[in-house]
């Protein structure tokens, strides 16, 4: 049972949208509308974010989208955007801090609702940095 990232450059993000990426839609939805699955395609074949095939035992099992941030004190891999149902995010993790520490990062960060802040944090060791909290005008 290993789990594996497979880079998509940007000139295959259409190619990997036909195959299934798009489903990172969902995750779009369900992160307060902030951006939208078209965007999100946009901002990937731009090469803004680095789009992740997500594969366990070679068979496909979800798709990430992540960035690297130089902030000021930390270099951060941020996982943007995730879709692996049937608990494959649990799985991809270490993939994702092997990347992290190749990358030269300190910290892996993420955004999530809730319900996905519950359910990462029973199974993985993520720790709360901040709440993000909005009023719309």
């Amino acid at each position: 049972m290993t789990y594996q990232l497979q880079p998509i450059p940007a000139q295959f993000v259409g190619q990997a949208w036909k195959e299934g990426a798009h489903m990172l839609a969902k995750a779009c939805d369900a992160s307060g509308g902030e951006i939208t699955g078209d965007q999100l395609k946009m901002l990937l074949a731009r090469g803004e974010r680095q789009l992740l095939r997500i594969t366990k035992d070679g068979a496909c099992v979800g798709w990430a989208t992540i960035r690297i941030d130089q902030l000021p004190n930390v270099r951060v891999l941020h996982v943007c955007s995730l879709y692996a149902p049937g608990n494959h995010f649990a799985g991809c993790f270490e993939p994702l801090k092997a990347l992290a520490v190749a990358n030269g990062c300190e910290e892996m960060r993420c955004c999530a609702g809730a319900a996905q802040q519950r359910l990462y944090q029973r199974t993985l060791p993520w720790e709360t940095l901040h709440t993000t909290l909005r009023v719309t005008l």
